[in-house]
């Protein structure tokens, strides 16, 4: 499976906060789009680990703005905010480059860019700052997934099956569920891990095939989110060796109560 993101230039904004996407842009193809139809998943530990992260159900009618920090091994970091209605359907991702605040994202099922505040963009400036059709679909399939596990395992398309076994991590023992996808979406293993008393979510990895291919992400504490608990740390490992990637944080939320554009 090809990376979309290794495709891009890397150029303005994105190179502040490329290490952390470069190793996480497997999602970028297995994700189903946030308005994928709802199915009731045949999962009891999906269920309960839904009833624990989601126990009102609120993901679907979500509206909120996620304050995130990325940091790489280096120390690299980098701050940004991402917007989401989910019961419109609207996103946005900002970021901050020379000063400037950069925007992209969609409304009414439209794409759109703001530089600092302002739709009249130049070429020049489109390709520096990355607001561009590419660099849009990437972040909008990453971060509606990545903030909505484990509710997005119940999108269509994706396949769920408890492991029946207790997989160590750390010398922590979890619950695992295996999933994969539809052939059209991608063909990589998922493992989701999931503490034995609480059903929350503590861990996932995934790989091309190879147990050593791939990344491992553990998570810790929470930050609840209008009602949802959501993973505040994630951490990220080469599965191959077990080496440091980065970490994202979920620094702060706020209820989303206008749109950018």
């Amino acid at each position: 499976m090809q990376c979309i993101h290794s495709n891009l230039s890397g150029t303005g904004a994105w190179k502040s906060y490329l290490p952390i996407l470069r190793v996480s842009c497997i999602f970028a193809l297995v994700l189903l789009s946030s308005c994928q139809t709802k199915k009731e998943s045949d999962s009891e530990l999906l269920k309960k680990a839904l009833s624990y992260h989601d126990p009102e159900e609120n993901w679907s009618t979500l509206k909120t703005r996620l304050y995130l920090s990325s940091v790489d091994k280096s120390g690299q970091k980098n701050n940004f905010e991402i917007e989401l209605d989910n019961s419109t359907g609207y996103f946005a991702h900002i970021s901050r480059q020379d000063g400037k605040e950069v925007v992209k994202g969609y409304a009414d099922n439209k794409e759109f860019y703001l530089l600092d505040g302002k739709q009249e963009i130049s070429e020049e400036d489109r390709k520096k700052y990355e607001l561009t059709s590419e660099s849009l679909k990437w972040v909008h399939s990453f971060y509606p997934y990545l903030y909505g596990l484990p509710m997005k395992l119940t999108d269509e398309g994706v396949k769920v099956r408890e492991a029946g076994k207790v997989e160590e991590i750390e010398g922590n023992n979890y619950k695992v569920l295996e999933v994969n996808f539809d052939p059209s979406a991608g063909s990589d293993n998922w493992f989701f891990y999931f503490e034995p008393e609480s059903n929350a979510m503590k861990a996932y990895r995934f790989n091309h095939g190879d147990p050593e291919s791939g990344e491992y992400i553990l998570l810790e504490e929470e930050e609840i989110v209008q009602g949802i608990k959501m993973p505040k740390v994630r951490k990220w490992y080469w599965n191959k060796n077990n080496e440091y990637i980065g970490t994202d944080t979920l620094i702060k939320s706020e209820p989303l109560t206008s749109y950018r554009i």
